[in-house]
């Protein structure tokens, strides 16, 4: 894959940098990215076009670039991003009918019907809770035994679902990126992932988000709740330095709604 002279740099994390070039998006990863996650990104992209009704970027190509790190394509969809939007909108009514927004497409991802062959969510989280050896080894099996209630849910689950990887567009449309880490599983448990996201990104707008999401997907806040050990647990396996000491309170805190 050869990048243009005219590529600009939208966002750069701790494995890639990414850009807007032409008419496509381009992860281009670190070199030491597996090529098996690279392509297992780009199935998953390819694996949701097939959801009726959800507007998802198109994969283009998945080949190397010059230096031989992997790079992944997808079509641009043109608009701003949620994230900008509500952060400009932050403290008026605006934000509130945003956020509203947000919650409204979540439960529209989460109550499409699943495509076939997706990644199960009870599988890949026991696995991710299984590689944080710095937990005790009691609390790591009870965190996957809990976990392992996952198994028989068969929602579309984002595993990121944050403002983000929604993009906006001119006329209003929604279109859902970043599908890296979804999953068929339990909607509950996809909504405790977000919570934790807005509780790092936008904390004064968490507990509202858990609200609102609470009545649109008809689902108690305690069953949310629940499961935030859990996605915490996970998301340590991905070894942040940065969350580390929040993501421990969470596993820390006595949650158990059974």
């Amino acid at each position: 894959m050869k990048l243009s002279d005219e590529r600009v740099e939208l966002a750069r994390r701790h494995n890639k940098v990414v850009y807007k070039d032409g008419d496509r998006i381009v992860k281009s990863f670190v070199r030491t990215k597996p090529a098996v996650d690279v392509f297992r990104e780009a199935l998953n992209l390819a694996r949701i076009e097939q959801a009726e009704g959800l507007s998802t970027p198109k994969v283009l190509e998945v080949s190397q670039v010059e230096g031989g790190s992997w790079a992944l394509a997808y079509e641009y969809f043109p608009g701003r991003t949620l994230h900008d939007l509500m952060k400009e909108a932050e403290g008026t009514p605006k934000f509130d009918e945003l956020l509203q927004t947000f919650v409204d497409l979540q439960v529209k991802v989460q109550n499409t019907k699943a495509p076939a062959a997706l990644t199960s969510q009870c599988d890949k989280i026991v696995r991710m809770i299984g590689r944080v050896k710095d937990l005790d080894p009691s609390a790591r099996y009870d965190l996957q035994m809990r976990a392992d209630r996952l198994r028989n849910a068969r929602s579309i689950c984002h595993g990121d679902f944050n403002p983000t990887n929604v993009v906006v567009g001119d006329d209003g449309s929604l279109f859902v990126c970043d599908w890296t880490h979804v999953t068929v599983g339990l909607a509950d448990a996809d909504a405790a992932m977000t919570y934790m996201l807005f509780t790092l990104e936008f904390p004064a707008a968490a507990d509202k988000y858990l609200d609102l999401y609470s009545k649109a997907a008809d689902i108690a806040k305690q069953k949310i709740s629940y499961w935030l050990p859990v996605v915490a647990a996970a998301e340590l396996s991905r070894g942040r330095k940065d969350n580390e000491e929040f993501l421990n309170n969470w596993i820390n805190v006595a949650s158990d709604y059974e």
